[in-house]
């Protein structure tokens, strides 16, 4: 929630200076500092354009030694988004668990408390590629529409050998543009978007019946 959903700062802008000065530097451990945060930007309509497409959870991690903080976050959900989550919120030191293997993605601000191991599929919010909410539901919103495509009644209708075949040589000729550029200066940003292309060529791949192993990714 931290950073994606509530914008801290505002929380910290309406402390008094004498808790300001008391909590310096773990202002995170203030009682009641999540209830008087605000929504980051564009968040409340962005979850509500999820959830047509998706199955929207809201999953957060709350500070251990602040008790009112779990309370706290389930009375913004309720404040903010209203019956709509309801009993759609995990709050969980361990995100890794909610990793089930059924394509499930992970919008979150860094990659601790198990996000990095979502992969690929880690939506890491006010990077470089997503700095904001409109780059995240453009995002989605395709992954959610190529995925009717390729897996819904249109897969046999729309995919045609030489349309699929035309798109895989496409993205392996990109695979090995973005290869070369990960060989002259490697970043984080770029490493995240040849693990998407991988799997959007092996998705291509296992829609046109492949079975030889060899030709899709590891990832």
């Amino acid at each position: 929630m931290d950073g994606v959903l509530v914008d801290f700062q505002s929380g910290i802008d309406k402390l008094s200076d004498e808790d300001k000065r008391e909590y310096e530097g773990h202002y995170d451990d203030v009682p009641g500092i999540f209830g008087l945060m605000e929504p980051v930007p564009g968040a409340i309509e962005a979850v509500h354009k999820l959830k047509e497409h998706y199955d929207v959870y809201i999953l957060s991690t709350a500070p251990w030694g602040n008790p009112t903080a779990w309370s706290d976050k389930l009375l913004w959900i309720k404040k903010y988004l209203g019956d709509v989550f309801e009993k759609r919120m995990v709050l969980t030191h361990c995100k890794h668990l909610l990793n089930c293997g059924n394509g499930e993605f992970l919008i979150d601000d860094n990659k601790k408390n198990g996000a990095s191991e979502f992969g690929e599929r880690h939506i890491h919010f006010g990077s470089e590629r997503f700095p904001g909410w409109d780059s995240v539901v453009e995002f989605l919103i395709a992954e959610a529409s190529m995925d009717q495509v390729l897996t819904g009644k249109l897969k046999h209708a729309l995919i045609t050998e030489s349309m699929a075949n035309k798109t895989i040589k496409a993205l392996d000729a990109y695979m090995k543009v973005l290869n070369r550029k990960c060989d002259e200066d490697y970043t984080s940003e770029l490493g995240e978007e040849v693990m998407e292309i991988a799997s959007l060529t092996n998705r291509w791949l296992a829609a046109t019946g492949e079975r030889n192993r060899n030709k899709y990714y590891d990832i």
